[in-house]
């Protein structure tokens, strides 16, 4: 049915959409429990894209993952060596150095790839999608694609663990007008969900032109987790909201 659409964040990759399914379901179930609310299997679905950046040692050598590794590390460099390294770490929520340049490489090297992925959520995304919950650079993503595509009507966007307040989500942004980021008018609701212990995640208010609810929850030691966010009480509340 896809009442919910789920688009998971960075690294990724060696997972697949029925198993982030199997992963969220419970979760997200929790979260809405403490609402008094239930969905079925068939209203959570996931847009998955993780796949477009797992290497393929078949068509790329090892040599040729050393290169482009290089390649993004320049990247990185030009933008302000060590200290925008570390904050590109951040964002991605402390992945390891190559992970992380392979995710820059693939993004800046595939031209493709922005359409690839905006495929998945239009395949994903349905007449009766009532809720987008986006984690992480999933959260830049279906913000772009809710800005792409005028044509879809969905009640409530929900971003946890968002970098989108961050300076570093910026340059992946449409250009700002009189200082404030596009606010994608096919949402009646926009709700942004901040662990306090998330070192990626920021508030949004005053980027966007137009109020966006903020919520703070407590994670604990996992902080950036997509799971301890879905299964969260404001998480819920919002979904259970927008569901009826």
């Amino acid at each position: 049915m896809s009442r919910i659409v789920a688009v998971h964040g960075a690294f990724n990759e060696l997972w697949g959409p029925n198993e982030i399914h199997a992963k969220w379901l419970p979760a997200v179930r929790d979260g809405l429990w403490q609402s008094h609310a239930y969905i079925s299997p068939e209203d959570l679905r996931i847009c998955f894209y993780g796949d477009l950046f797992r290497r393929n040692p078949e068509v790329e050598s090892e040599d040729d993952v050393k290169k482009s590794r290089a390649g993004a590390h320049d990247l990185v460099e030009s933008m302000g060596g060590e200290e925008s390294l570390e904050a590109l770490q951040k964002f991605v929520a402390g992945a390891d150095i190559n992970r992380t340049l392979d995710l820059i490489a693939i993004m800046t090297s595939d031209p493709n790839l922005n359409d690839e992925i905006d495929a998945r959520m239009i395949a994903t995304v349905k007449p009766e999608t009532r809720v987008i919950v986006a984690h992480s650079l999933g959260s830049v993503i279906a913000y772009r694609s809710l800005l792409a595509h005028p044509e879809w009507h969905v009640d409530t966007f929900i971003t946890i663990g968002s970098p989108l307040g961050g300076t570093m989500a910026d340059s992946m942004l449409p250009p700002a007008v009189d200082g404030a980021f596009p606010f994608p008018e096919n949402v009646s609701r926009w709700v942004n969900v901040v662990a306090i212990d998330d070192k990626v995640a920021t508030t949004l208010n005053g980027k966007f032109g137009q109020p966006i609810e903020e919520r703070r929850i407590d994670n604990g030691r996992r902080g950036h987790d997509p799971v301890t966010y879905l299964n969260a009480k404001a998480t819920g509340e919002a979904i259970a909201r927008a569901l009826g």
